[in-house]
């Protein structure tokens, strides 16, 4: 799960174009494109996050495991929608993981140590975790001492196999439970530590500039009903479908 988004001023509005990227293997991907009028530009990611948080609600009705792009926490007005997806895997026994590359806050190490100054996470972990290795002889999948965020939300480094660097992970509690769950998720992981479905979904959540022309062209033809017209969405999701060949929500 991944989202990629554009903003698209029209009419004295500024309306944004997300596109919420689901990789389900191995049958196939989807895309759902999802047109939001929002009130300040810089919110629009925080507005995708929100919409992915939806879809993956939605994905755990047939998912055990749902694997999503970038930190699960969020401010404001995520942390009830944050709630609902969790207490809905913790209620049915399922799993969500949020995997980021690249890691702005000590989430993990200021609440292990009570470290006040900014320490490089990956990079400390990356030694302590090859030092393990090293020592016991260990091939399979490390992570580091799990720490609460919030809620059922857990935070901690996950090492797939040796000499890669660790990635941060987010994860529902129930996770730890069962660390069968990071196995089945380690089978996934490139050679850079990284699932290779959130690759492939970083991809196709790419708001192209061809795609950014075709909803223009959408707003242009609805024109001034588009803030009163229920089918304004529709058919800017059955254009945004021509240009793209894939199949929508």
């Amino acid at each position: 799960m991944d989202s990629g988004f554009t903003l698209v001023k029209y009419l004295g509005l500024m309306v944004g174009l997300i596109n919420v990227a689901m990789v389900l293997p191995p049958e196939s991907s989807r895309s759902r494109f999802i047109a939001r009028i929002i009130n300040d530009e810089r919110s629009l990611g925080a507005v995708a996050k929100l919409e992915e948080l939806n879809a993956t609600h939605e994905l755990l009705d047939d998912r055990d495991v749902v694997l999503v792009d970038g930190p699960l926490l969020t401010e404001g007005e995520g942390d009830g929608r944050l709630r609902a997806l969790v207490n809905k895997a913790l209620g049915t026994g399922r799993y969500v993981l949020s995997f980021t590359k690249e890691v702005r806050l000590n989430r993990v190490i200021n609440r292990l140590l009570k470290a006040d100054k900014p320490i490089n996470e990956a990079s400390l972990f990356f030694a302590l975790l090859e030092r393990f290795r090293l020592r016991h002889g260990s091939r399979g999948v490390l992570i580091t001492t799990p720490v609460n965020l919030q809620g059922e939300v857990v935070g901690f480094y996950m090492q797939a196999h040796g000499g890669s660097p660790p990635v941060y992970v987010e994860a529902t509690s129930n996770v730890i439970k069962n660390l069968g769950v990071l196995g089945t998720v380690a089978l996934m992981m490139s050679r850079e530590n990284y699932p290779i479905p959130l690759y492939i979904a970083d991809k196709i959540s790419k708001v192209s500039d061809e795609l950014r022309r075709w909803f223009i062209m959408a707003l242009l033809r609805v024109g001034s009903m588009s803030d009163v017209d229920p089918l304004l969405y529709r058919y800017i999701r059955d254009v945004l479908g021509y240009a793209r060949g894939r199949n929508l929500y």
